[in-house]
């Protein structure tokens, strides 16, 4: 064994607790990653609490840094929406300023997953307060997708979302089996919500595409890398055959 790797580096919310699991499960045994957490003074699901972490970005990047990946991933969607709509690469601009590295954020890999599985129009659920919600969708928006409809967990904070297990997304997606079954494909967001093991699962029940935020962010970060993502189990996204750089 020795450390010659491809190397990701992740840099996430500090209360987060979903992101290295799903991570880990899902990477090719070939890319290591590396994680470093940001500064947040409370754990609420407020547009200021989010954005509260950007006066710690510099000195996580530069941390991590040291560890020498090839590409950043900010691993948090609403932290990485909420500056506005069209600065949704701020962030990664920031960390590659601070670093020298390419860095990419969960919104931006998000967008990139709706190009490649053709989504423009999708049901989307969330664990987010509904003023966050609304955020979302304007942003998704900007982008060219449409949400058609959502539902969400309400949670209020980052512990509460942590607690809703990967199965209660399933059994909130099959309760909109039809309305899901009118759209383009099912966007989950947030990397705290435990989503991965149910992807492939949701797929066959819907037979639409599913885009979670932990699975685009680390889509994303392989694609980067030029790195294949098939056989990874993680549903149609990973089976995409195009391998470019974002």
């Amino acid at each position: 064994m020795n450390n010659s790797q491809r190397r990701i580096g992740v840099l996430l919310p500090p209360g987060n607790v979903s992101v290295e699991r799903e991570l880990a499960r899902f990477a090719p045994e070939t890319v290591a990653i590396n994680y470093n957490r940001l500064s947040r003074p409370v754990s609420k699901s407020t547009k200021s609490s989010l954005l509260s972490m950007a006066p710690s970005l510099e000195r996580a990047a530069t941390d991590l840094a040291h560890v020498h990946p090839e590409v950043i991933l900010f691993a948090c969607t609403s932290g990485s929406f909420l500056e506005g709509r069209g600065k949704e690469d701020e962030i990664a601009r920031r960390i590659s300023a601070y670093t020298g590295i390419a860095a990419i954020t969960t919104s931006v890999a998000v967008t990139h997953a709706f190009d490649a599985l053709a989504m423009t129009r999708v049901f989307m659920i969330t664990p987010y307060p509904d003023d966050i919600n609304d955020e979302e969708v304007a942003f998704l928006e900007h982008y060219g997708v449409e949400v058609a409809a959502y539902d969400s967990f309400r949670c209020e904070t980052t512990e509460l979302t942590a607690a809703i297990a990967s199965q209660d997304v399933t059994a909130m997606a099959l309760r909109h089996r039809e309305a899901i079954e009118q759209c383009d494909g099912l966007f989950v967001s947030c990397t705290q919500l435990l989503t991965m093991d149910q992807i492939e699962q949701l797929e066959h029940a819907l037979d639409v595409p599913v885009v979670t935020s932990n699975q685009a962010t680390l889509w994303a970060g392989l694609r980067f890398l030029q790195v294949s993502t098939e056989g990874l189990c993680a549903g149609r996204l990973f089976e995409t055959a195009r391998v470019a750089s974002v």
